[in-house]
């Protein structure tokens, strides 16, 4: 009897210490700073305190407790929801050159990894090593969309919380959706394969939907009835299911309006939720977008502005007096190119205004370069700070489905965000710190 109510003591007192030990994991605050929301407030002399990858409380005059580990940012620092990028390859193992490729004895029938068809492929499973990880993060990016490189079905969608190291780099959640494009086969005139053209994606994409659609109903129908014939079973076809059920939406890179035209009739036909990537030229979409409720992930991956402006630009800079006499062909010509380019460089804030739903993705954007297509949005694109803010966080939070968990800094959300010397619309602003998933990253402003 005493030896058993030794061991229920003893059992009592081991749950309660591994009570205790839960209760006061080491929690770390961030007090006297600026808190830029994502709706465009701001609080100043601020605090946020975080454990175990959580936000605990934000704002001020917030108790921190003694457990926690304390930064001072000295009223000079400026946190942000950390950046959300919305599609990348980020990661993904480089593709074969296509002169390395080998030619095909039947290039009109080829496999579906020649074809460009690898619906089955999931980053998580491919993740390599990326100098884009350690670059994104120290940008303010704390998450991200990858999907592996491909053609035209390259693969699945997944959402991870970054590093600087890829073997660090954490699975948020996994077979969010597909990746497509109208990207045809890889290879040249010597080992070359079938889709080729834009005309043979369209058909290949039907096929691989009708093939899917058919297995999915032989497995069926096989399950229910075991004395038939026994499906083939496809890991490529199989992949396809949650597409031609309409369970998870298609992430389409597409740019021109007469491609996304091309995408409108195939998700008429096929009933799937899309989201366009990239779109350039979604504003000349813009109200048939809004009537579709499709979503776009934009790239700032602007053109350059002609060389011209750029000039004229920095000469009234200089002078208010300079202005150089040119003829009426040419001002005719400048006209039309700067509508264009200026067409560009608004397109967010045109479908913005037009009512769809815009968030960001890298889509290809060299990240060193980011810096200075956020300049030209800010500049000439029509957003402010906070229409940028709001555009890389809950914008694409939202697109993503993470808003419960990501993109504003409320308590109960997940930790992520990063910490400026400055407000980021000012000049050479730059990142100190980048919080993802609780985890701390130090840059110093390098």
């Amino acid at each position: 009897m005493r030896k058993q109510l030794l061991l229920t003591a003893l059992l009592f007192l081991g749950l309660g210490l591994q009570g205790i030990f839960a209760q006061t994991t080491p929690a770390n605050a961030l007090k006297n700073v600026t808190i830029h929301h994502a709706d465009g407030s701001t609080a100043e002399s601020a605090t946020i305190l975080w454990r175990d990858g959580v936000i605990e409380a934000i704002g001020t005059n917030i108790n921190i407790p003694f457990d926690a580990f304390e930064i001072d940012g000295g009223d000079s620092l400026h946190v942000y929801p950390g950046f959300i990028d919305g599609f990348s390859t980020w990661g993904s193992p480089d593709l074969p050159r296509p002169q390395d490729l080998p030619s095909l004895d039947n290039p009109g029938d080829p496999p579906y990894h020649r074809a460009g068809v690898q619906p089955e492929r999931k980053p998580s499973e491919l993740l390599t090593e990326d100098d884009n990880f350690e670059t994104a993060i120290k940008a303010g990016f704390t998450a991200a969309a990858l999907y592996p490189n491909g053609n035209m079905l390259p693969g699945q969608v997944e959402t991870f919380y970054l590093s600087d190291n890829h073997e660090d780099v954490g699975l948020i959640r996994e077979s969010m959706g597909l990746a497509g494009s109208f990207e045809t086969a890889p290879g040249g005139w010597s080992s070359g394969a079938y889709p080729s053209t834009m005309m043979g994606v369209m058909a290949k994409f039907r096929q691989v939907m009708f093939d899917a659609t058919a297995l999915q109903q032989h497995i069926k129908y096989y399950n229910q009835n075991p004395e038939m014939p026994a499906p083939n079973r496809s890991i490529v076809l199989e992949a396809m299911f949650p597409l031609v059920n309409q369970e998870t939406p298609f992430f389409f890179e597409v740019d021109s309006k007469e491609h996304m035209e091309r995408l409108f009739k195939l998700q008429d036909e096929f009933g799937f939720d899309a989201v366009i990537v990239s779109g350039r030229e979604a504003y000349g979409q813009a109200e048939e977008l809004k009537r579709r409720n499709i979503p776009v992930l934009a790239s700032i991956d602007f053109t350059e502005a002609p060389e011209w402006y750029t000039e004229m630009k920095k000469e009234d800079e200089d002078s208010e007096d300079s202005e150089e006499e040119i003829s009426e062909e040419e001002q005719a010509y400048r006209d039309k190119q700067i509508e264009a380019w200026k067409a560009e460089v608004s397109n967010i804030k045109t479908l913005m205004d037009a009512g769809v739903q815009v968030g960001y993705s890298s889509a290809g954007l060299d990240l060193g370069d980011l810096s200075d297509k956020l300049e030209i949005l800010l500049d000439e694109g029509g957003l402010s700070e906070s229409d940028v803010v709001a555009l890389m966080t809950t914008n694409t939070a939202n697109i993503l489905g993470l808003s419960q968990t990501h993109g504003s800094l409320e308590t109960g959300k997940n930790a992520s965000f990063s910490v400026f010397d400055k407000a980021m619309s000012e000049d050479k602003a730059k990142v100190l710190h980048s919080i993802s998933n609780g985890t701390i990253h130090e840059f110093n402003g390098n």
